[in-house]
């Protein structure tokens, strides 16, 4: 025993060193490992949602002239569009959790979600292009294609490849 209390007294340099070397290798693995998950999550919510909006984004060369078949097509992708803002959401930074959510309200609400009567609501009134006119003075010409690019970039800009 006291031959190997000897031992480590005289060699605490070295053992240290093997110890930080160990600790730092299994930080890198680990920081390897998270980066190559955000990597596969972030590809497979872009591959989602491009998919899913297939001819409207990012070039609208499908979309529709009557705002209900473009309505309808938007309700009949939404379930799919909130499993895969749920499955991302993880991946997420905590601290852009709650702009991350403000873009998916901007999308499927068109404003911020005010309450719980809003979650799973949809209202994409915002996709609608022509005039519009608010307290019966003011006329704005809204264009519905920007407004869902706008919106789509804004939700997809979370999974930047890097």
């Amino acid at each position: 025993m006291e031959n190997l209390i000897d031992f480590i007294g005289t060699h605490i340099p070295q053992i240290a060193g093997a110890l930080i070397m160990a600790a730092i290798g299994a930080y890198l693995a680990g920081r390897n490992n998270r980066l190559n998950r955000l990597a596969i999550a972030s590809t497979t919510f872009r591959n989602t949602i491009l998919t899913e909006l297939k001819g409207l984004y990012p070039i609208p060369s499908d979309w529709p002239k009557d705002f209900n078949i473009l309505d309808q097509r938007l309700r009949q992708v939404f379930p799919n569009l909130q499993t895969a803002v749920g499955n991302f959401k993880p991946f997420v930074p905590r601290y852009w959790h709650w702009t991350f959510d403000h873009a998916w309200d901007l999308y499927h609400l068109g404003k911020k979600r005010r309450d719980k009567q809003d979650i799973g609501r949809q209202d994409y009134r915002q996709y609608k292009s022509g005039e519009t006119t608010t307290a019966g003075e003011i006329t704005e010409i809204v264009d519905g294609k920007a407004n869902f690019k706008h919106n789509v970039k804004r939700l997809l800009s979370y999974a930047k490849q890097k």
